[in-house]
């Protein structure tokens, strides 16, 4: 999928959306909804929907949204949450034995194949909400030519957020376009008496973030990549630009842009390191500054500034697709039900009422409002000569925290860039014969 000028239409009209809409407001009831009673009728007659997912999928704002539609259709919404860590299990399991949800929630684009989606995912092309879908929300939700999601999430990906003081500081006055432009703005921003990366190297799945994003490249210069992989005709090993992009990444280190120990950096630390000022870039999301600036009130959007990952002069945008949807159980006894709650979820000022809670998400899925549009999402997709899924969402059994797992061995001098990608082969290889 190249589609710069697609993204970028989606991000245009999502602007010139803001300038049109009057946004809804989005006060609701706050109850909790996760405690319902077990039979499938309430007191007012209406069914009871069940929805599975996993913890850090559900939000405030979803449970509030809930509430209102119990209150508006007589029906109940059951929540069945499980923790982040055991919730694929959960999920497979209740669905392996006939006792899944009416409704759950799991990552869009290929990953929906690891689900069974022909046996498990009721088909809802022919639902009139799927027509105001934007065209990357629709290629995200879509196997098979059916549409098997409905989604409120948004596209977005990962890129170098770049911090304009300290490149103005740095005397650095023009966005790297390839890999030794951005060594030689990292040297200057080290003259300059700061660290160039927070690089959270603790955090094994955001290694994988990198190379995840050079795949985006590697299908774009040789397109059937993916499908291959998919098919299990085509490997990671000997892929002379990704081995190159890892060669490149210990050089980064070597050198110094990634600190003293980057591999004790955490996650968790990232917004506070970044809203620091010590640290000029990170490979972060495009939303990522506004948690910024909730630490640190002065640094703005306008404070940030985002490109491609330029290893292997990668000038291509790796993106999500779209991120989690809401899948309906084939077996579901309520899929009127179901579908009359998508129906009210849809609606312009439920969706508005959403994405104004969600200011961790970008674009909204749906035509009808914009969502939110980054600065920096704009800014990347300027930066970019096109955009692509990013390994997560376009390769079957990639596991960004097993693939950071192996760069973390690379850098501890056990290990080969052409090493890390056999390995990758080798842990996708037992999925294929289940």
């Amino acid at each position: 999928m190249r589609n710069k000028k697609l993204v970028k239409m989606t991000a245009m009209a999502a602007t010139a959306a803001m300038m049109m809409t009057l946004a809804a407001g989005c006060g609701n009831s706050g109850s909790d909804t996760s405690d319902k009673k077990e039979d499938t009728t309430t007191s007012k007659g209406g069914s009871t929907i069940t929805i599975a997912a996993s913890a850090g999928w559900v939000k405030d704002i979803d449970k509030e949204l809930a509430a209102k539609y119990e209150e508006e259709s007589g029906n109940t919404i059951e929540w069945q949450v499980s923790p982040d860590d055991q919730y694929e299990n959960v999920l497979n399991s209740k669905l392996s034995v006939g006792e899944g949800a009416d409704i759950f929630y799991i990552r869009s684009g290929v990953t929906i194949n690891k689900y069974q989606p022909e046996k498990y995912m009721l088909d809802m092309s022919d639902q009139e909400w799927v027509s105001r879908y934007t065209d990357w929300a629709k290629e995200g939700v879509s196997n098979d030519g059916k549409i098997v999601q409905f989604q409120t999430w948004s596209v977005d990906g990962w890129g170098i957020l770049y911090n304009k003081d300290i490149f103005k500081e740095a005397g650095i006055t023009e966005v790297p376009k390839d890999y030794e432009s951005f060594k030689a703005a990292c040297d200057k921003v080290l003259a300059a008496g700061k660290t160039p990366i927070y690089e959270p190297g603790a955090a094994q799945w955001h290694l994988g973030t990198w190379l995840g994003g050079m795949t985006t490249q590697e299908e774009a210069e040789n397109e059937g990549f993916y499908a291959g992989l998919n098919e299990n005709s085509e490997v990671f090993a000997g892929k002379e630009g990704l081995a190159k992009s890892l060669d490149q990444m210990a050089e980064l280190e070597k050198a110094g842009y990634f600190g003293k120990d980057f591999m004790a950096n955490t996650w968790e630390d990232m917004v506070a390191k970044m809203a620091s000022g010590d640290y000029a870039m990170g490979v972060v999301y495009t939303t990522f500054p506004a948690e910024v600036e909730a630490v640190n009130p002065e640094m703005t959007q306008d404070t940030w500034g985002m490109f491609p990952i330029p290893l292997n002069d990668n000038k291509e945008f790796g993106v999500s697709a779209g991120g989690i949807g809401r899948c309906v159980n084939k077996d579901t006894e309520v899929a009127d039900a179901v579908m009359d709650y998508f129906e009210f979820l849809s609606q312009p000022e439920n969706l508005t009422a959403y994405y104004e809670a969600r200011k961790d998400l970008g674009p909204c899925s749906f035509t009808d409002i914009p969502g939110n549009v980054p600065a920096a999402y704009e800014d990347v997709i300027n930066n970019a000569s096109g955009t692509g899924f990013t390994a997560e969402d376009g390769v079957l059994y990639w596991d960004n925290a097993q693939v950071g797992n192996l760069m973390q061995g690379m850098f501890l001098g056990n290990s080969s860039a052409e090493d890390v990608l056999k390995g990758i082969d080798d842990l996708r290889q037992p999925s294929f014969g289940k």
